[in-house]
């Protein structure tokens, strides 16, 4: 968890400045492991030296970043709050219309990488930085501290689950209409 939080402040704060290499990383090794994930691998059975190797980059490298190949999935999705973010900050009027129209294309827009978080077991975590993000937001409101944590681990939770279950869906539900059902489901006047 504390690296998480660790990661969380080095690609959520926007007065750091992520490095180009290690952007260059991220991706390759993201998709090395995307590959992976597509040719049906079993998430486990991955060896770190074979992702390295498919990613043309070290072990040392690997190792100076991440602790498990789990953390891989892990930035991927800081790297997408990072621009969900930036997009939220991008609009004129913030809303819950305007608001859910980015989260669900956000989604959307990582469907893949949803179905990545669940294969690599890393929900808790995702869940965590989710929350995190509410969070951050919800700071800016006139809640209590207690009321704050709350509603975060209640919007990071629930806007996950929906997150799946769009993922996760046997027959794919038109963006229409996952906004539609997000709008509904999603409790709008906090």
């Amino acid at each position: 968890m504390c690296l998480i939080n660790k990661m969380a402040k080095i690609f959520l704060d926007p007065q750091i400045k992520i490095d180009k290499r290690k952007e260059e990383t991220e991706l390759k090794l993201f998709d090395a492991l995307k590959v992976r994930y597509q040719s049906e691998a079993v998430f486990d059975e991955i060896k770190i030296n074979d992702l390295c190797q498919n990613a043309s980059i070290s072990r040392a490298t690997f190792y100076r970043h991440h602790q498990n190949i789990g953390d891989v999935i892990v930035v991927q999705f800081l790297i997408e709050i990072a621009k969900f973010k930036q997009q939220i900050d991008d609009l004129e009027q913030l809303d819950f219309t305007n608001a859910s129209t980015v989260i669900v294309d956000m989604i959307y827009a990582n469907i893949e990488l949803f179905k990545m978080m669940k294969w690599g077991n890393v929900q808790a975590e995702i869940q965590s930085l989710f929350s995190g993000t509410a969070l951050q937001i919800l700071i800016l409101r006139d809640y209590s501290k207690q009321t704050r944590n709350f509603i975060s681990d209640f919007l990071g939770t629930t806007i996950l689950s929906f997150a799946q279950q769009i993922a996760q869906a046997p027959d794919s539900i038109a963006k229409t209409e996952g906004l539609r059902l997000y709008r509904l489901l999603i409790p709008n006047n906090l």
